[in-house]
């Protein structure tokens, strides 16, 4: 098992960033500006982890949406979500152990790269915060750019894994959602790994597509795999 993991592929929001209360706020205000009412819980979990700006503002205003309106709106989303972060500056931050193990994985000369439903904007402010340019190769990361099929299709997936010269069934994916689960299972990956920082009374735990859930990456037992 040690000598098949080549890859790993990282998911971002909810998984080297602990954010998803910001994203739940900003939705939330969003939310109430469009249809005078905030998204439930429940919406939020179902509708908008891990699903692309095109296919939450479908959901939202019951139609399809594209261009001008697409871009207006989801810039006005992501404008109050960029804000919320940079007042939390005590939280905007990597998740505890993500640096380590960034390290680890240069060091050995394990592919990395990241999927994630973000659009180019939060990936470039994540890139401003983070230095993620100093693991990752910027041009391979996979992100929302409204044409690539959002999760739970593989194609995040897939074109992550293709853009490190790794076999899907040889990588490691690290997510934190439902859709993002099944969107590795329908790439064919060779593991999937949850980081919920309730990790002890975590959902995930019975997911039968789930092979191991850990609260951050201090927890990630490196000799299991490599």
């Amino acid at each position: 098992m040690r000598n098949r993991i080549k890859g790993i592929i990282f998911d971002f929001n909810g998984t080297l960033f602990f954010d998803s209360d910001k994203h739940k706020k900003a939705w939330k205000k969003f939310s109430t500006e469009i249809r005078s009412y905030p998204f439930s819980n429940e919406e939020i979990l179902k509708n908008v982890f891990g699903h692309t700006n095109r296919a939450i503002l479908e959901y939202l205003v019951k139609e399809e949406i594209s261009g001008e309106q697409l871009n207006d709106y989801a810039n006005r989303k992501e404008q109050y979500y960029r804000q919320s972060c940079l007042r939390d500056a005590a939280n905007l931050k990597l998740v505890d152990g993500t640096i380590d193990l960034f390290e680890f994985f240069l060091k050995n000369e394990i592919s990395i790269n990241i999927a994630t439903a973000s659009e180019i904007t939060n990936v470039k402010f994540f890139n401003e915060q983070f230095g993620l340019d100093r693991w990752f190769d910027f041009d391979k990361i996979v992100y929302d750019d409204d044409k690539i099929k959002g999760k739970p299709a593989p194609d995040m997936f897939l074109k992550a894994a293709k853009n490190i010269g790794v076999n899907p069934s040889e990588c490691i994916v690290f997510e934190d959602s439902a859709t993002g689960i099944a969107a590795a299972k329908n790439a064919g990956i060779g593991k999937i790994i949850i980081i919920d920082p309730s990790a002890e009374k975590s959902k995930f735990h019975e997911h039968p597509d789930v092979d191991q859930v850990i609260p951050d990456f201090t927890k990630f037992d490196r000799a299991i795999y490599f």
